[in-house]
């Protein structure tokens, strides 16, 4: 690739680099630390500054690796609150043990960015207490985090009456839906104390998608699905992939569920994508042309960031569909952005099937004359008023089965609401069945609730 030798090359006297250069992070060039190997790096390396820097997102990814084969993960106390709308942090507990300790975060949607508040949305009035309503509006918006500090903070303070259940219910499908299996099993002991009855079961991912369920059954790769924020929380993905790896020839990687990615988590599936092809292992991808744009979403061409990890993440899935011009394109940023190298593009030595989930990606009739609702509702929603719009004029009422939706965006809410507004006063019974609660409580904001049948997920 001659034209690298405009960006990449450092051809100045004795190698030396100006003072001002940023070194791209260690663990986040284009030889990346794989599992198990060691985290030093060769002096030689005609691709790094400075083989020796060390980000602390580095050290982050470094961290969570290794803490990845333990059953328990500690977290840091956190910072103290600061600010007037602070208040003292709430530590909940699990019979002697500390689980989480955080700051309880004034009930505002202040969070909410201007393009998620922006709109004509109609926030119904209800007796639904605060937490409920925003905790839902923050999730709808992909606020996941603050989401759950607000739940948190919601049940230790034990003040929300016969709303008490739901909350529980809305913060066990959020660590369901972010993969947080260690805080759900937690929660779920202080669910069975304080209802005295059974907690709801977590739930494999791959149970929620009925034809990857039909896969697995029949004997085809087992699969590793990827949801919400790709983030510092995939380790137990990561482990899965990691044991699979070890008795099977091929494994499904499966990434239509993420919603968006951090630094972290792209140095982390980075290490292991480069883990999986030195093993020899087959690769079926779903999804990671969706992942590219997320990934793409968060770099910007001559921002040098801490970390190169994320845009060696999108070199690194180009590689691996075989898209040689991408490839190139997205090194040329690359370059100018860190006036380094990458590899030149080399065709995956590893077999690598790009899987398209047929059906997963839009809506589709199952056996039951129910109509499958996608995992992730966004942007627009007219082919899928469209689809909702056909089955409903066979059937009635309508069923729209919602067992493996995750996630609707707060704006296309209000979307689907005024399609549904016009079906429904046209005389069209329709009826949302498998509802998870955070879902169940954005319909309920909206006005959605008034106009069709909202049936919860069973706990």
């Amino acid at each position: 690739m001659g034209i690298f030798s405009l960006f990449g090359k450092n051809n100045r006297p004795n190698g030396a680099p100006p003072e001002d250069d940023k070194v791209p992070a260690a663990a986040d060039n284009q030889a990346p630390v794989l599992f198990g190997e060691s985290h030093e790096r060769l002096s030689n390396s005609t691709t790094l500054r400075d083989g020796s820097a060390r980000s602390t997102t580095t050290m982050k990814i470094d961290a969570i690796e290794s803490e990845m084969s333990s059953e328990f993960v500690h977290l840091p106390p956190s910072p103290k609150p600061t600010g007037p709308d602070s208040v003292a942090p709430v530590t909940l507990t699990h019979g002697n043990t500390t689980q989480l300790t955080l700051p309880v975060m004034s009930r505002t949607t202040e969070y909410l960015d201007d393009q998620s508040r922006s709109g004509s949305i109609e926030v119904s009035v209800s007796d639904t207490p605060e937490v409920i309503e925003e905790a839902a509006v923050l999730f709808a918006s992909d606020q996941s985090d603050i989401a759950e500090a607000l739940l948190l903070s919601a049940i230790a303070e034990n003040n929300l009456g016969s709303s008490t259940h739901i909350v529980w219910w809305m913060l066990l499908d959020l660590y369901q839906i972010t993969g947080k299996q260690q805080e759900f099993d937690n929660l779920s002991v202080d669910f069975a104390n304080k209802f005295e009855t059974s907690p709801p079961t977590w739930i494999d991912i791959m149970t929620l998608d009925p034809q990857a369920k039909t896969q697995e059954k029949a004997g085809a790769p087992p699969a590793v699905a990827f949801s919400g924020k790709l983030d510092a929380n995939i380790g137990k993905q990561l482990e899965r992939a990691q044991k699979l790896s070890a008795t099977h020839p091929a494994v499904r990687l499966e990434f239509t569920r993420v919603s968006s990615v951090d630094p972290i988590g792209c140095g982390l599936l980075l290490r292991m994508l480069k883990k999986l092809q030195k093993s020899g292992l087959d690769l079926i991808l779903v999804g990671a042309d969706e992942l590219a744009d997320k990934i793409r979403e968060i770099l910007l061409v001559g921002r040098r960031d801490e970390t190169a990890a994320p845009w060696l993440l999108l070199l690194e899935i180009l590689h691996l569909l075989n898209l040689e011009q991408a490839y190139e394109d997205a090194s040329i940023d690359y370059s100018i952005t860190f006036e380094v190298s990458p590899p030149p593009f080399v065709a995956p030595h590893s077999k690598i099937i790009t899987a398209a989930e047929d059906n997963t990606q839009s809506v589709s009739l199952n056996g039951n004359n129910s109509l499958l609702m996608p995992v992730l509702i966004e942007g627009r929603t007219e082919e899928l008023l469209t689809k909702i719009q056909t089955h409903a004029i066979a059937h009635s009422p309508a069923i729209i089965d919602c067992s493996r939706l995750v996630r609707v965006d707060f704006s296309a809410a209000g979307e689907l609401l005024n399609g549904l507004s016009l079906l429904t006063s046209n005389g069209n019974a329709i009826e949302f069945h498998s509802v998870n609660h955070l879902v169940t409580a954005l319909f309920k904001v909206v006005g959605i609730q008034e106009i069709v049948r909202v049936v919860p997920r069973k706990n």
